[in-house]
């Protein structure tokens, strides 16, 4: 599993299906191969968010708290451009993030398309960015952030 991991990172999907696709020769032909068209992904990710600065856990909770979706949803946005950049057999993305204390707390999750996340441009507020891209994220309540309701594994869409 690492060294998928390590070739997918170094120089994405496609050798690897190339490298799966060189099936052995029938007798006497030369460049009996199968001819890779295209390759096209479905990534799911999840990860467990940034804890708020050391130089900010000194501050009101609900101040953290608003501070801390801050940070989740740039680390988020910019998650997103560097996949897709990255990647470029990959079509959609699932993304959970997950509360750094609690692995169980969903509080940012959805479905992000190549084409979506590529169009967006720089104008528009984060936030309404990532909802556009059809990201949900937590509201802070009483100053906690609430995790995300009803909010399972997003399922990918079967092209």
């Amino acid at each position: 599993m690492q060294n998928l991991m390590a070739s997918l990172w170094r120089g994405g999907i496609q050798p690897l299906v190339v490298k799966a696709l060189k099936l052995k020769p029938r007798g006497g032909l030369a460049d009996d191969v199968l001819r890779l068209n295209r390759v096209s992904g479905q990534l799911q990710l999840e990860w467990r968010a940034r804890e708020v600065h050391p130089w900010d856990r000194d501050l009101p909770p609900g101040c953290q708290a608003e501070l801390f979706l801050e940070q989740t949803l740039r680390d988020t946005d910019a998650a997103i451009l560097n996949l897709f950049q990255t990647l470029p057999e990959i079509e959609q993305i699932a993304i959970l993030v997950l509360d750094t204390r609690d692995s169980t707390k969903v509080i940012l999750g959805g479905v992000v398309t190549r084409e979506d996340a590529l169009a967006t441009d720089g104008s528009t507020s984060l936030r309404l960015r990532l909802r556009m891209l059809g990201i949900q994220y937590s509201r802070i309540v009483d100053g906690q952030l609430e995790p995300l309701s009803n909010h399972s594994r997003p399922v990918l869409a079967v092209a």
